[in-house]
């Protein structure tokens, strides 16, 4: 084994690695409860918005439902990503397997190896920002969740009693 297939072996342990990383941490943030989430989000809203009757809103309150909103839209992207990272980090690690096999063994064309391994570096590192964009958005989406739905919930509920 030359100097060159050694490091290409050992670019794609990194990058085994690097996933190994990515499902750790992917697994470390669940949201399992998102069905619940969104349906008890959209349940708030909609009671607000076949019972709330005024001619004037007010500010804080109005920023409140908006934030609420924004919130419950970003659930179905979370949603995705939910099977989209697995799935992807499953993917990739078939590819650097394959990959690896064609290095040890000689197949395929050896003089694009090197542009492979570029090619499956920008995957994954693809897979990194898709992970953190994850956490992010989830982050900020059960902030908002657990910062609103109890006071915006119990306005709904009092506007059934009106």
């Amino acid at each position: 084994m030359d100097l060159e297939t050694s490091k290409q072996l050992e670019t794609i342990a990194s990058l085994n690695q690097t996933l190994d990383s990515i499902e750790t941490v992917f697994n470390e943030h669940p949201l399992d409860s998102i069905a619940k989430i969104s349906l008890s989000a959209y349940d708030v809203e909609n009671r607000i918005k076949k019972h709330y009757h005024s001619d004037t809103i007010n500010m804080e309150f109005g920023r409140k439902m908006d934030a609420f909103k924004v919130m419950r839209r970003t659930l179905k992207p979370l949603r995705k990503s939910i099977t989209l990272i697995p799935e992807s980090i499953e993917s990739e690690r078939l590819k650097l397997k394959e990959l690896k096999a064609d290095i040890e063994n000689g197949d395929g064309k050896r003089e694009k190896y090197a542009e492979y391994i570029t090619f499956e570096e920008v995957k994954v590192s693809q897979l990194r920002i898709l992970l953190n964009e994850y956490i992010e958005t989830r982050e900020t989406s059960l902030n908002t969740y657990n910062d609103l739905y109890d006071e915006l919930n119990d306005f709904s509920m009092s506007l059934l009693k009106k």
